[in-house]
């Protein structure tokens, strides 16, 4: 039996990214981007949302998936603040 089960996130997710090859406003994207992958990412297939939020995430500023992929690797997330319903 598959159910569905709403969920909702109101809060905050820190997340560090590499800095010295993108402008400010990339910056941003690729932590809104990597913060909200890790979030949808399932059991059943860990990278899917990742991989496919990282080529959005090339496309939008205009770079080499493979350049975004190595940024990609260098994110991590540090701390998560918020509640879940």
């Amino acid at each position: 039996m598959r159910i569905d089960v709403p969920v909702k996130f109101e809060g905050t997710i820190e997340v560090e990214v590499p800095v010295d090859t993108l402008a400010k406003d990339q910056v941003h994207k690729l932590a809104r981007a990597f913060a909200l992958a890790r979030i949808l990412a399932t059991t059943e297939n860990q990278d899917g949302p990742e991989e496919v939020a990282c080529e959005d995430f090339a496309t939008e500023v205009g770079i080499e998936d493979g350049h975004a992929g190595e940024l990609w690797d260098q994110c991590e997330v540090f701390g998560v603040s918020g509640t879940w319903s």
